[in-house]
This record gives C-alpha cells, sequence and structure tokens, in this order.
C-alpha cells in the first residue's frame, strides 16, 4: 500500500524531526535552538494565520522566557532578588488562574517550596535552586491560562477571523504533563534534601521525559500545519 502524495510532506517533516529529537538526546540546548527554528519556519509559513501564530507566540514565548531568565537564575548578584520575585509571581498566578485544574496542587507544592526555603534559611543551610522549578511552574501555568483565554482574546481584537483550533485543547492537555513532572521534581527534591529519602528516580528521568514532551509539542504544531495546507489544497 502507497503513502498517497499528499502524505508525503507530513510523513517526512514528522519523520525528521523525530530523528531530530532522538539525535539531540542529552543536547538540551541544542534542541531548543531546533524547537524554536521550527516555530518559528512554521509561523513565518503561515503568517497569515493569526490562530495558528498566536499559539506558537505562546509557546514559543515561554521556550524564551526560560531561555533568558536562566543566565540571572545561576547569578550570584540576581538570584536572592530573582527568588523572592519568583514567588510572589507564582502566588499571584495562583490567584490569577482560577480556572486551571493544576492550581489546586500547585498551591500545594509552591506552600511546601517557601516552607523549605524557610526552613533552609533559619537552620542557615545553602539552599539549592528549587526556586527554578517554581519558576517554570509558573510559566506554564501561563501558557495553559493563555491557550485557554486565547480564543476569547483574539475574538476581542480580530472578531472576523478568530476561531479555536484542534492544537489549542492539544496543547493545553499537553502542558499538564510539563507542571505535574516539575511538581513531581520539586517534591522528590524536598524529600531527598529534607528527610534523607535516596530518591533519583524522577530527577534523572525528567531530562528525558520533558524533551519527548517537546519533541511531541513540536509535531503537534506541524500537523496543524499540515492540516492548513491540506485544506487549502482543497480549495484550490
Amino acid at each position: 500500500m502507497f503513502i498517497s502524495s499528499t502524505r508525503i510532506p507530513k510523513f517526512v517533516g514528522s519523520v525528521l524531526f523525530v530523528c531530530a529529537g532522538f539525535l539531540t538526546y542529552g543536547d538540551s540546548l541544542l534542541f531548543e535552538k531546533i524547537y524554536l527554528a521550527l516555530l518559528g519556519f512554521v509561523a513565518v509559513l503561515f503568517i497569515r494565520d493569526i490562530n495558528l501564530v498566536s499559539i506558537i507566540v505562546i509557546s514559543a514565548g515561554a521556550n524564551l522566557s526560560s531561555e533568558l531568565l536562566y543566565p540571572l537564575v545561576i547569578s550570584e548578584q540576581f538570584q536572592f532578588p530573582l527568588k523572592i520575585l519568583t514567588y510572589l509571581v507564582a502566588c499571584w498566578t495562583l490567584l490569577k488562574v482560577s480556572e486551571d485544574s493544576m492550581r489546586l496542587p500547585t498551591v500545594f507544592v509552591v506552600v511546601l517550596c517557601l516552607v523549605t526555603e524557610g526552613y533552609w534559611y533559619i537552620s542557615e543551610q545553602d539552599a539549592p535552586m528549587i526556586f527554578w522549578y517554581v519558576l517554570l511552574l509558573t510559566i506554564n501555568l501561563w501558557v495553559r491560562h493563555f491557550l485557554f483565554a486565547r480564543v476569547f482574546i483574539m475574538a476581542k481584537y480580530f472578531p472576523s477571523q478568530y476561531r479555536s483550533l484542534n492544537l489549542d485543547h492539544s496543547l493545553y492537555q499537553l502542558v499538564f504533563f510539563y507542571i505535574l513532572l516539575h511538581q513531581f521534581i520539586l517534591l522528590e527534591y524536598i524529600l531527598r534534601r529534607v528527610f534523607d529519602v535516596s530518591s533519583t528516580y524522577v530527577y534523572y528521568a525528567a531530562p528525558y521525559i520533558f524533551h519527548g514532551l517537546t519533541t511531541y509539542s513540536a509535531l503537534l504544531v506541524l500537523f496543524q500545519g499540515y492540516i492548513l495546507i491540506s485544506k487549502n489544497w482543497f480549495k484550490a
């Protein structure tokens, strides 16, 4: 059975990106660059589709923000003020994203992190940078929020062009797993550092799971692009 000519680009593009995903396992920086380049390429290719472009802006914005903030996180000069700001923004975010099912579990994790940070401060221990994962949690909560609210925002500013895409729901569900994994990382870290529980399963598995999730999210964007191309072919 042969692959139809209309499915060849979809098949080839998907295989190439999956190969790139496997080849860059262990090199997250290179993969991030490939991922952002792919998002940029799809955005330029479908620049007239404000719905797809707006979703790409949300996804790319989350990745770029974490890339730009990480040097500040590891900087001795900015680390403490950024830690304070991270927890303040996290608490404010949890007040804003009242519609998110991940809100309450995240409240528990953030409160636990604050208590742990307080314990490390009082006992004069060197605190590990768990606030970095709280920051990533916060970013992903905003990604979920904007994916949820995207159609309503677009309806306000582009009433004649907005529409909901399957990609909205797919990425919204996918970000759930990003948030869940960050929560598990924080819980395991606290158990290991405070309660001397010798568990590193999540710590070592997390980079590979994140890599797989990001590869899948890129494939979802590619598939949405192929759907739009197919619709244009049918119209022609």
